[in-house]
Formats: C-alpha cells, structure tokens, sequence
C-alpha cells in the first residue's frame, strides 16, 4: 500500500514512507507518548505523526500542551498549554491559531488568520508537525513492525491490559513525565571564571550566551529547580521587575523593552543551537522555563 501523502512510495513508517515521515523530523526529539489523544466523536479526518500514528480529530479539536478534557496533547516545551484549534465546518477543516508563543505553520507558512486546511498538508505546532488526512479508511496498513501505531492515551482505570499498547505506552519514561507537561532535561552552566558570558549544555548540546544571556538561563533554571513544590499556574517565573534589577544590563536604565529584546536573542540562541525554545513568557507572570532540570 502507498503512503497517503506522496502516494508514490509504499508506506515503511507506520502509514508514512520513509521520504515522507523524514519530512516531519524537528531538531526537538520527542517520544512517542508525549503525543496524547483525548477524543469524544472522532471523524474520518486524522493528524499523522513523525511514527506513521494516525490520530483521529474531534468535529473541533484543541492542540496544546496541555488539554483539559478533549483534544491532542502534545507534551513538548514549543508548544503552547492552548496553541491551535482544527475545526470541521460545513465539510471543510480549519486551522487557527490561538496566539501560540512559537506560531502554526502550515507547509512552513505561518498562519496568521484561519486557514482551510487540505489532504496532505503539513500542520506543525511549535516545532513538532503532522501530516493531515481526510479520511483514515483510506489509510494503508501500518507498519507495526517499524513504529507502534496505536493513539495514546491515559489510564482511566486501575486495571488495565498489560498488552494494550497505551498501557505500554504509558509505561514507558514514567519518570521523566510531569503534571503540567514539561520535560525533565539535563543542564549544566559553564561559567569562566573572568566572566565574558557562559556555555549552557542542555541534554548534551550546547549554546553560548553573552554575561546576560547566561543570567537570564541561570535564573529562570534555579526558579523552576526551587519550586516544584508550587502549584503549575505560578510555578518557575520570573517577573521582569526582578530581571531588570538582577541582570548585568549594558544601559543605565534597563527597561521591559530591554528584557523582551534579551528574551528574544535568547530564544534565538537556543533555537539555533537545535536546543528548542525553552522560554516561556505570561502576561503578568513574566517569564520561565520550559523543562524541569533534572536533579
């Protein structure tokens, strides 16, 4: 069977090619139960991920990292706790925006306003994309052989079947799961000892930061380090009053232009060095990290 999205090449990765299913790979390496389907009246219509796994949408589907109830959960720092929603009107799919921090992009073209979303085209939210399909009954076999392709989902009940794949699933990194969504990841500051900036290594890469840039990092990973204890709405952040008097800022009046700027360059920094955009700003909250550090 073909791969619905070229249809020129059988399907090897799931229900994708290889050529295909490559055209969804990210910098920002994610596991397969970090994508999370919560769905009430599925349709024919289905977002397919980087495995080959189809998940089938709701008539209006919220996209986030974190999703109170139905919707598809995508457990990864690009992605905004309410970042799009697909919705099916009149026979025809939309996708909007909902003033995500990293953007939609449909085939790399950002979305500004509802679009109409067509057979085939690539949805990327954040950093992690899909493929999008009208209808899952002409999806071929998957390939279980090379990606497991079941929808996952959370435990409802106690007792579960040790052989269904969302039990396995869910199984699998327990440890590096968190309630608000955030991933565990590894960092260590490298600071010399006659300043001039810092090296950051974030899960083995690396980015090198300006004596503010690195302050900022700092910051916001000692914030969240020192406060799992308090509740998700508050935890980690940093208010920009308190940027503004800590930083070494090379201006004698340091302003919230200053800190949105550095915010920026910062973000940029992290983007390039194929580290993902751990920064995660609120209004009235300020500013934090996107991943617990791990102990």
């Amino acid at each position: 069977m073909m791969c619905p999205v070229c249809r020129q090449r059988p399907a090897e990765v799931g229900v994708l090619c290889e050529e295909c299913r490559d055209e969804l790979s990210s910098p920002i390496k994610i596991m397969p139960e970090q994508i999370q389907l919560h769905c009430a009246r599925p349709t024919m219509a289905a977002l397919i991920d980087i495995w080959g796994r189809p998940h089938r949408l709701d008539p209006r589907t919220l996209i986030g990292r974190q999703v109170d109830g139905q919707g598809l959960a995508i457990l990864e720092p690009s992605v905004s706790r309410h970042h799009a929603h697909l919705t099916l009107d009149n026979d025809e799919w939309t996708v909007r925006d909902l003033g995500s921090a990293n953007g939609t992009f449909q085939d790399d073209r950002l979305i500004a306003s509802p679009v109409s979303v067509q057979a085939g085209e690539r949805l990327r939210f954040g950093h992690i994309a899909f493929y999008f399909v009208e209808d899952v009954a002409r999806l071929p076999p998957p390939r279980h052989g090379r990606t497991m392709t079941a929808t996952i989902r959370p435990l409802d009940k106690p007792s579960v079947n040790a052989q269904d794949p969302s039990f396995v699933m869910e199984a699998l990194h327990e440890e590096e799961r968190t309630d608000i969504g955030l991933p565990v990841m590894s960092f260590r500051m490298h600071e010399p000892t006659g300043g001039g900036g810092g090296l950051i290594e974030v899960d083995g890469k690396q980015v090198q930061l300006t004596t503010t840039q690195f302050e900022l990092m700092a910051l916001m990973i000692k914030r969240m380090a020192g406060e799992l204890h308090q509740p998700e709405l508050v935890r980690g952040f940093v208010r920009s009053s308190e940027l503004i008097a800590d930083l070494s800022w090379d201006t004698r009046e340091p302003s919230e232009n200053h800190v949105k700027q550095l915010v920026r360059r910062v973000r940029r920094a992290l983007i390039k060095s194929e580290i993902g955009d751990l920064i995660e700003s609120r209004h009235r909250f300020g500013y934090r990290l996107r991943a617990i550090p791990r102990e």
